[in-house]
């Protein structure tokens, strides 16, 4: 009976989310309705629109993950609710600001008013930030997937082309419109969720100081399935059990990578007014440490039920938000589940008008393809379709687990947007000799590091690429002349 609330509950949720899809098409119109839906929203559907982008299931599943594995030290992860208001105190006037001087449809149409319609920086920034979407959208469809195999024993690939299908067909139907209402709708959902979750944790735990002395003195769990459970007082130090670079590499780069994610870039141009950025940054920070918050409660009930002895040492890491909330009662279960699928879908959309969009409009218009613009939201609706089929089929069939997968997509992206956004937007004396290089050598190293290749040291390779190619980009900026700027721009610039 439970299984059966939780599939019709879900299935609630995901038919709503078709009909404000399928709603939102008679929006799309345009192409900047379509591929941007530049200044149509106010601050609460873009606060909860970027939240759900953000935190998706590598907050709900991942991070429970990793700290189930690894210790305390992704628990700082939280913090990055912050970080949305940050974003937009520091880049949110000059992204909205570029749509007032020329239209803006895409993350390209801001390259190409920022470097002269540069086509070799606008098709490589493409490339790179197609590369880790599809990274990103993997991760959303495997957790989302897994979600239904572990509650109905389907195949993790018929639960991803069931429920990721419909996705892929009402977000090629209404484009990014669609795509953010519906994810400020799953938002909503995710915080419902996690404040019943909360109360769940407490109830069954009986609070943190309980979870600290069990976890502490359990030492080591070994279970009747053949896994044991290393815990401790050590899991609980600031650095948990990772070498304390990785651990603060895993609390940095959520924190200032949210300024270089597509999802929150493409929201600072889909504000209908920017004196709402105030409270679209409000909206954002409450929320997302709603969600962080739970991601760290379930992730130490998990902890607090193996030192207990109350379920078995876990299989893997990804399982922690499961177990917990097969153990919360059926209500929690209704709702904590469907989180899981409204973060999932939250995000697969947003990367799936991303990806298409780079792939359909701007990679083409670098290459100095022309398609005509009444042609092209049809063909973009086409790279919905097969990049949605093609991440089905790579989230179901890779080994990684969710948070890895999302973090290479998370990295990777940062590594692409940093030298054309970040430091192209801040600092004037950018220029596109500068950013071409950092570009270029971005795209080279990550898929590099999709070969056997070892970085030095221990740092994750993301890490490396976004240093060395901001690097490279400031160096180059300095030793070539000054990039002229249009009057407008060099306005925006100093805003």
């Amino acid at each position: 009976m439970n299984t059966t609330l939780i599939i019709l509950f879900s299935a609630f949720m995901i038919i709503v989310s078709f009909g404000i899809g399928f709603w939102a098409k008679k929006k799309a119109t345009t192409q900047q309705a379509f591929f941007g839906g530049t200044g149509m929203f106010g601050p609460v559907t873009v606060g909860l629109s970027s939240m759900a982008g953000i935190a998706s299931a590598f907050a709900i599943v991942g991070v429970p993950g990793i700290i189930y594995n690894a210790g305390n030290a992704m628990t700082f992860w939280m913090l990055s609710g912050a970080a949305f208001a940050m974003s937009y105190i520091i880049l949110g006037k000059r992204v909205r600001a570029m749509a007032e001087i020329a239209p803006v449809s895409s993350l390209g149409d801001i390259s190409d008013i920022r470097f002269n319609n540069n086509r070799v920086i606008k098709a490589v920034m493409s490339l790179v930030i197609v590369l880790g979407c599809v990274s990103y959208l993997a991760a959303q469809i495997s957790a989302g997937s897994k979600m239904f195999a572990h509650l109905l024993g389907w195949e993790p690939i018929t639960a991803g082309l069931v429920i990721f299908g419909i996705l892929t067909v009402y977000t090629a139907l209404s484009g990014e419109v669609g795509g953010l209402l519906t994810q400020a709708f799953q938002g909503f959902i995710m915080v419902l969720a996690s404040i019943f979750m909360i109360f769940a944790f407490v109830s069954i735990t009986g609070g943190f100081g309980n979870v600290l002395n069990a976890v502490s003195s359990a030492q080591e769990v070994v279970g009747t399935n053949g896994v044991t459970k290393a815990m401790g007082p050590g899991f609980l130090d600031a650095w948990g059990v990772l070498p304390g670079s990785i651990s603060f590499t895993w609390m940095l780069i959520p924190i200032l990578g949210c300024l270089g994610q597509p999802q929150v870039l493409t929201r600072m141009y889909a504000i209908k007014d920017p004196r709402d950025f105030p409270k679209a940054g409000l909206v954002t920070a409450v929320t997302h440490t709603i969600v962080g918050f739970v991601a760290v409660a379930v992730a130490y009930g998990a902890l607090y039920l193996v030192a207990t002895g109350k379920v078995q040492p876990l299989e893997s890491p990804d399982s922690a938000f499961y177990v917990f909330n097969d153990n919360a009662g059926v209500f929690t279960q209704l709702l904590s589940y469907a989180a899981v699928l409204a973060a999932a879908m939250s995000s697969a959309s947003m990367f799936l008008t991303s990806s298409s969009t780079l792939l359909s409009r701007d990679l083409p218009s670098a290459l100095g393809i022309q398609i005509p613009a009444d042609k092209q939201i049809n063909i973009s609706r086409g790279f919905m379709l097969v990049l949605g089929l093609i991440s089905i089929v790579v989230s179901i069939y890779s080994s990684e687990l969710v948070a890895i997968l999302g973090t290479f997509g998370w990295g990777t992206l940062v590594s692409g947007t940093f030298p054309v956004f970040v430091v192209g937007l801040l600092w004037e004396r950018a220029n596109e000799k500068g950013v071409m290089i950092g570009v270029i050598v971005s795209l080279a190293l990550n898929i590099l590091s999709l070969t056997n290749f070892k970085w030095p040291g221990i740092l994750p390779a993301y890490f490396n690429i976004t240093a060395i190619s901001v690097a490279l980009t400031i160096l180059i900026s300095l030793l070539t002349p000054k990039q002229k700027l249009d009057s407008k721009l060099e306005k925006v610039l100093k805003l």
